[in-house]
């Protein structure tokens, strides 16, 4: 018998990856602040780019808020690897999975930083498509990473980093919030590459941009961080080394998907060509 008929065979024949955690009560109030703001965002995302999709006749956004949300099926295996918890007493649990208990605000929040942002960052670089635009995107991604997770972790109580976490301020291990705000650049930036070469029904394929950027982000940029985590009884000090190379590896993951623009690869600018027809004006055929 084949090992794959073993398994379907055999119920026991494939433990599920577990999660170790400390649980505790979810914050009451935190939980009911960060469901109905994470929503509010969410809905207000989805407004002001339905809005720019109907001036400008264009439908693509929708399949990369669609691919945002999506992503965040892949939220458990990063809390696994990363060592985040969710309380699950008196939380509202939408899913369980990796034995992690996700809320119910979770897919808003994946719509907006996996999908909202990284249509921002692409339609930033349609008008500044430089070096200078690509960085000052991610210092300003790095800052709001930052001070979300804080405010969710400290301010709301609706989960938190455990175990051993190297550079750890007010419960945010802040090396990751280089790793959380890379997603939407690097799929905003490959967003802004691809839309001119794909039209009709084949923009529908950048809803498959956020899951791949946030498996870069994620996991592609802390392979060894992640592998020193994982292994049995770390040092401290090693794994304040593996955090950055974390922050290192993503900032050189940033710089070589800036050379999918033309200033990236230090090439000059093209200049303005008036048989290109502005995007305002391209009909529902190219959306």
């Amino acid at each position: 018998m084949s090992l794959l008929a073993t398994v379907f065979a055999d119920p026991g024949g494939m433990a599920p990856v577990t999660s170790d955690g400390v649980d505790g009560p979810v914050n009451a109030v935190g939980q009911v602040v960060a469901t109905v703001a994470t929503f509010a965002l969410a809905v207000v995302a989805v407004v002001v780019i339905g809005r720019m999709c109907v001036r400008e006749r264009i439908a693509w956004p929708f399949a990369v808020l669609a691919g945002g949300t999506v992503t965040c099926l892949l939220e458990p295996l990063f809390d696994h690897l990363y060592g985040l918890w969710f309380p699950t007493i008196g939380q509202w649990t939408l899913f369980v999975t990796y034995g992690l208990h996700e809320p119910v605000w979770l897919p808003a929040a994946y719509l907006v930083v996996y999908g909202a942002l990284a249509i921002w960052c692409a339609r930033t670089l349609d008008r500044a498509p430089t070096m200078r635009t690509v960085w000052r995107l991610y210092g300003a991604l790095v800052v709001v990473a930052i001070v979300a997770e804080i405010a969710y972790i400290s301010a709301l109580g609706v989960y938190n980093y455990q175990d051993q976490q190297p550079f750890v301020v007010l419960g945010y291990p802040l090396f990751l919030g280089f790793v959380n705000s890379m997603s939407a650049l690097i799929g905003g930036i490959a967003i802004h590459a691809l839309v001119p070469h794909l039209h009709g029904r084949a923009r529908l394929a950048l809803a498959t941009i956020p899951p791949l950027a946030f498996g870069v982000d994620a996991i592609g940029s802390g392979v060894l961080y992640l592998a020193l985590r994982h292994s049995e009884n770390p040092p401290m000090w090693l794994l304040y080394i593996g955090a950055l190379t974390v922050v290192g590896g993503g900032a050189l993951t940033v710089r070589l998907m800036a050379m999918l623009l033309p200033a990236g690869r230090g090439e000059a600018l093209p200049a303005p060509d008036d048989s290109v027809v502005p995007a305002a004006q391209r009909t529902t055929a190219d959306a």
